[in-house]
């Protein structure tokens, strides 16, 4: 089975089970994110024991890692409160984005954007990705979210969105990658596979999670 198989295959069981369980049911949810970012971080912790200052990054890796699954446990549980649908945007637009960016530079390929991190990225695939949270989102606008009476996504969430998954996301992606390159190893593990490891999976919500949920907290608490 190839990368692209394995991918798309995965993503068509995966994605409307996570979407599900999000929607449903959050202490599931909660559980599941928890044994998510433990495996991630162990997955880092073998990464950097190469390190010179393995010190340094193990106490970065606490706060990076652990931050973010605090913030996305928080996150959910605002949606909890207010009815809102923000851990869900934030899941499937992240998941689309990557998803459309892979297709996109896989099919186009093209002029790399790091070459010496991420030899893969390609301005094809940042399109791709710009592409799919725009049409993510509006679709999200026009038809998914009608359940939510009290909610309506303003043009200033949707600005955020598509940056937070394209640039937020792209930088959350590509700071794995520099750290997989100074270890000199391609997947964080093998543990899924055709993805890689769970590192190799959250990179991009890694960082996009705290960045939405400060901002859900600045314009919605």
């Amino acid at each position: 089975m190839s990368s692209l198989q394995s991918r798309i295959l995965i993503g068509m069981i995966g994605f409307p089970s996570v979407v599900y369980v999000i929607l449903n049911h959050i202490h599931i949810f909660n559980i599941i994110v928890i044994i998510c970012f433990v495996l991630a971080f162990k997955e880092f912790v073998k990464i950097i024991n190469t390190f010179s200052n393995r010190t340094y990054w193990f106490l970065f890796g606490i706060v990076y890692i652990f931050g973010s699954m605090v913030s996305l446990i928080y996150l959910r549980n605002i949606d909890s409160i207010l009815n809102t649908p923000f851990t869900f945007l934030l899941f499937a637009g992240v998941m689309i984005n990557d998803s459309m960016a892979f297709i996109f530079g896989k099919a186009i390929g093209g002029p790399k954007i790091l070459p010496n991190i991420s030899p893969k990225k390609t301005y094809a695939g940042l399109l791709g990705g710009l592409f799919g949270s725009i049409v993510f989102i509006t679709v999200c606008d026009m038809y998914f979210l009608n359940g939510y009476t009290n909610f309506k996504l303003s043009n200033t969430d949707k600005i955020f969105f598509v940056f937070v998954f394209n640039i937020v996301g792209f930088c959350g992606d590509s700071f794995e990658s520099f750290i997989k390159r100074k270890a000199k190893i391609k997947d964080s593990s093998g543990i899924l596979l055709g993805h890689g490891g769970m590192f190799d999976r959250l990179d991009s919500l890694i960082l996009t999670t705290p960045v939405t949920m400060f901002y859900v907290i600045a314009y919605y608490l």
